[in-house]
């Protein structure tokens, strides 16, 4: 019979020897310890459960808020005046200075609703603008609004895109849904940190002729067989925002050929663009469009620490 080969130290845990080292009644409650945590990690996974189940419970609230800043934003309707006062157009900038900033730019009927709103919030959050290419940016010029609704069969949650017409697709509507699972995976259950995915589902573009920007078509020099010698044109996945659409494999519909942990990671880097609409963007869309809110900076605005001071200068646009 071959022996069995010795684990690895090199991955266990940095305190490795000085646990093994302990006397047996020391390790014992060291494993107590670990069960009580194991105890205290179903409640927390039953607390995920209920979060969820109160985010699905106020988004109605929320939603009647967004559908104001929807019609806003589209030129749909007019605000009160009184609500344009309640807050200042920038947080840190002297009211002097943003009245002279009003002065150099007075109302123009002609401007309807905020122009390109939603292509600039994405923009200003650092994750989600290294994904948007310069072909992309005419298609997100139609986007309209970006919404999310929670669910509680199966677990999870929707992104949806919608646009205006455009030359590039029919679909109205591009909508992303993230399955997740609430309970420790099992056999990792020491390791549970919150919902996990379990699987992202993408809507398919319906891109008009020629209009598809997430491929391209690229010329190869073949140097073998009977076109050795010769061009050949080939069609690739083109770097686009709108990849976001196509979302990794989830486990069980990956082949045996897939890199299961390069695939996991794409699958958790998806999640945290996901996370990151749902939980900061969209409700925070104002601010990432002012740029006084930016991907790692909550509520982190100018000059409100003395840090970094507003240097908005006579000569420059509101």
């Amino acid at each position: 019979m071959a022996a069995e080969p010795d684990f690895d130290v090199s991955v266990m845990s940095s305190n490795f020897e000085m646990i093994t080292t302990l006397p047996v009644n020391v390790k014992n409650r060291i494993c107590a310890l670990k069960k009580i945590q194991l105890d205290s990690i179903k409640i927390e996974s039953e607390f995920y459960k209920r979060v969820h189940d109160l985010e699905i419970e106020f988004e109605q609230k929320f939603s009647s808020l967004f559908d104001q800043r929807k019609a806003i934003v589209n030129g749909d309707v007019e605000p009160k005046e009184e609500d344009c006062k309640v807050v200042p157009l920038l947080e840190g900038v002297p009211e002097e200075q943003l009245q002279e900033f009003a002065a150099k730019h007075p109302a123009d009927p002609s401007h309807k609703g905020i122009k390109q709103f939603w292509l600039t919030v994405l923009k200003t959050h650092d994750l989600i603008a290294e994904t948007i290419e310069e072909h992309d940016i005419p298609i997100l010029e139609s986007l309209i609004d970006i919404t999310t609704t929670a669910s509680k069969d199966p677990a999870g949650f929707k992104i949806e895109f919608h646009f205006a017409p455009n030359d590039y697709f029919k679909n109205k509507v591009l909508s992303k849904t993230y399955i997740l699972n609430f309970e420790p995976e099992e056999g990792s259950e020491l390791s549970f940190d919150g919902p996990h995915i379990v699987k992202i589902l993408g809507d398919q573009i319906e891109w008009n002729d020629g209009k598809n920007v997430t491929k391209k078509a690229v010329k190869k020099k073949q140097k073998k067989g009977a076109n050795a010698g010769k061009f050949l044109t080939k069609t690739v996945k083109a770097d686009s925002f709108f990849n976001f659409f196509d979302p990794p494999k989830a486990k069980e519909d990956r082949n045996e050929e897939e890199d299961d942990e390069q695939a996991e990671e794409f699958l958790e880097l998806d999640y945290e663009m996901g996370q990151a609409l749902r939980d900061t963007v969209i409700p925070r869309a104002v601010l990432f469009f002012t740029g006084e809110l930016q991907s790692d900076d909550m509520f982190d605005f100018p000059g409100e620490d003395g840090d970094d001071q507003s240097d908005f200068s006579d000569d420059e646009d509101a």
